[in-house]
């Protein structure tokens, strides 16, 4: 951390919070939660991120949630973002905007992963539908003032459910509709998805990017997460959606599902002798899992 970056700490140590000292003499507050604790480059991006908003903004992120991979006990170094939901008592001004922007700039020049990506929201707007909401927004490390896909109703159900309390009331007052939450995941596989598959059999550079394991393990696990809830009305984590997949869709599908999982959990080995031939399985299982999905 860069000398001098001091963090306000609003908080009093409680039982089951642990104190952490981050250097440059800035001090943050993290609570330690059941399902594991945070992984150290997680808490290293964490604290540095608190170091820089609380001298920064003081006092204005009054609530700092982990969700996503994190939350759901599925982070893999290396691969993982560190997804979150900064809270504010109200708005953030145009000047406060562009002091964050600074602030995302810093820690993304730092280091390159674990990437940050989340939403700034108020108390407020976490009580109401989050659908519409234009919110401030940090993707890849990059910030930006306003549109944030991350305000959505998966983010408010991991917020209701699975988030990991880093600053701010344990359990937050947050709207949480299953049925919404289950209609959103069903237009974002009949328009992002399907579009996402269209355009890998389409378009060169698409059909390009769609070759790689990354791309399939990203497509398969996350139209699979999808249909997990609309199914069950809960949000899986990757590795938990491959699980799921080779438990529910017919066996014929378990290669290109075993192939993605191996690829979540780091495992280099594919049964497929060429990137075409996984490619092809792999879209034709995405388009199968959003027409199931969609139309029962």
């Amino acid at each position: 951390m860069e000398e001098g970056c001091r963090a306000a700490i609003p908080l009093q140590a409680k039982k089951g919070m642990t104190f952490l000292m981050v250097p440059g003499n800035c001090a943050t507050m993290v609570r330690t939660m059941g399902i594991s604790a945070l992984p150290d480059d997680v808490e290293t991006v964490m604290r540095a991120y608190l170091c820089f908003s609380d001298e920064w903004l003081p006092a204005r992120i009054t609530g700092l949630y982990i969700v996503g991979s994190v939350a759901l006990d599925d982070y893999q170094p290396g691969q993982s973002d560190v997804d979150f939901v900064a809270v504010t008592d109200d708005a953030l001004t145009p000047s406060e905007l562009v002091q964050l922007e600074q602030i995302h700039s810093k820690l993304w020049r730092k280091a390159s992963r674990p990437k940050l990506d989340g939403a700034y929201v108020t108390w407020l707007e976490l009580r109401a539908d989050p659908v519409g909401l234009s919110a401030p927004y940090c993707l890849d490390g990059r910030f930006a003032s306003s549109g944030g896909f991350a305000a959505n109703p998966v983010t408010w159900h991991m917020m209701h459910r699975h988030r990991i309390p880093v600053r701010g009331p344990a359990e937050p007052i947050v709207r949480h509709d299953v049925e919404l939450l289950r209609k959103w995941c069903r237009e974002n596989l009949q328009s992002y998805w399907a579009g996402w598959v269209h355009g890998a059999r389409t378009r060169f550079i698409r059909l390009l990017v769609s070759l790689s394991r990354e791309a399939t393990v990203w497509g398969v696990l996350e139209v699979t997460r999808l249909h997990a809830t609309i199914k069950t009305g809960d949000i899986l984590s990757k590795s938990a959606a491959g699980t799921y997949a080779l438990e529910v869709f017919p066996p014929h599908w378990s290669p290109i599902i075993q192939d993605a999982l191996g690829g979540r959990l780091g495992h280099n080995a594919t049964s497929y002798r060429n990137a075409f031939a996984r490619r092809g399985d792999a879209l034709a299982f995405m388009e199968y899992v959003i027409l199931d999905a969609t139309q029962s």
